[in-house]
């Protein structure tokens, strides 16, 4: 029972953390005028989804790797940027690189910070070099604050299971490979699609795509229906979230709405079990498209951005039917 008892406490403990950082790291990157103000409240939630607190030293590391992958994107977009199809090559080989990790459990969070940084830029940087800029400098700061972020979380909803917490063990996809390559085919066909017709949804697409062909193939909540649903859920939630904050524009009550729906995905997220992939979707959506409604980059009325929001959610039916689609394929190979 005491046992029963702490797990439970902890999942509240997790809950509180996520909500505090989503809505925290979003209200900041708002006040502070960053272009992309939704990156310290998503990368805070993916570290703590976790679970286990991080050490100072890994702190430092999550900055320093999230400084070398947006160094390596910008010289990447760079030296290729006169040879489009030189530049494809080179970034769906890299993505298929990042996406081999994460299906195997291997350093799957230096592959994440890669990942992101690998699709984007160069997408953003054919669009705009101002913008590309703008990502990059969000993303850097935003990683510095993401980690203070879950250090503060952590002091303020201390762990309350005894002893050392462990993460739940990573588990490598069976047929890596196919699952590697299905992924990116389906990442690289919506890269390939905005670079070739600039779109104001182009990097909530890819974001949220990203986060949704991260979770485990494995899982039956994590896939198909279940990411859908959580890709809608996330969407309407950020839908109504956009119309409040804007009739109501203050700091604090973004705050309050963000903390809400943290709050009730979060505690889906912290019980775990198959259904929180679901709901981790579900909350990366929702700060990815809140966000960026709310960014100072030129925006357009509600309709508009509620038009963007069904984009978006077409884009992530696509992914997920077409990714399994090609996983079941290359798995026959």
């Amino acid at each position: 029972m005491q046992i029963e008892a702490e797990e439970a406490g902890e999942a509240h403990a997790l809950a509180f953390r996520i909500a505090f950082a989503a809505a925290v790291g979003l209200t900041l990157g708002e006040v502070l005028g960053w272009d992309f103000p939704f990156l310290p409240a998503m990368l805070a939630v993916q570290l703590l989804a976790g679970g286990g607190p991080i050490s100072v030293k890994q702190g430092f590391g999550f900055v320093a790797v999230m400084v070398v992958a947006s160094a390596f994107a910008v010289l990447v977009s760079q030296l290729f940027v006169d040879s489009p199809l030189v530049l494809l090559l080179v970034i769906s080989l890299l993505t298929f690189l990042a996406f081999l990790l994460i299906a195997r459990g291997q350093a799957v969070g230096v592959a994440a910070t890669f990942l992101i940084t690998t699709a984007v830029v160069p997408l953003l940087a054919i669009e705009s070099t101002s913008v590309a800029y703008g990502f990059i400098h969000s993303l850097v700061a935003g990683s510095a604050l993401a980690v203070l972020l879950v250090f503060a979380a952590h002091t303020l909803f201390p762990t309350r299971v005894q002893g050392e917490l462990t993460s739940a063990p990573l588990r490598e996809e069976p047929a890596s490979v196919a699952i590697a390559l299905a992924n990116t085919a389906v990442l690289m066909s919506l890269v390939i699609y905005f670079m070739l017709t600039v779109s104001p949804v182009s990097i909530v697409v890819v974001l949220t795509v990203i986060s949704i062909l991260r979770q485990p193939a494995s899982l039956g909540g994590g896939t198909g229906v279940g990411l859908v649903l959580g890709n809608l859920v996330g969407g309407l939630a950020a839908t109504a979230a956009y119309l409040l904050v804007t009739l109501l524009p203050s700091p604090v009550f973004l705050l309050l709405v963000v903390l809400l729906v943290g709050l009730v995905l979060g505690g889906r997220i912290a019980r775990g079990g198959e259904q929180a992939p679901t709901y981790t979707v579900g909350l990366m959506t929702f700060l990815i498209v809140l966000g960026l409604g709310l960014s100072p980059l030129p925006q357009d009325s509600a309709d508009i951005f509620i038009s963007r929001v069904f984009d978006v959610m077409v884009a992530a039916v696509y992914a997920i039917g077409m990714a399994s689609l090609l996983r079941s394929a290359f798995r026959a190979l």
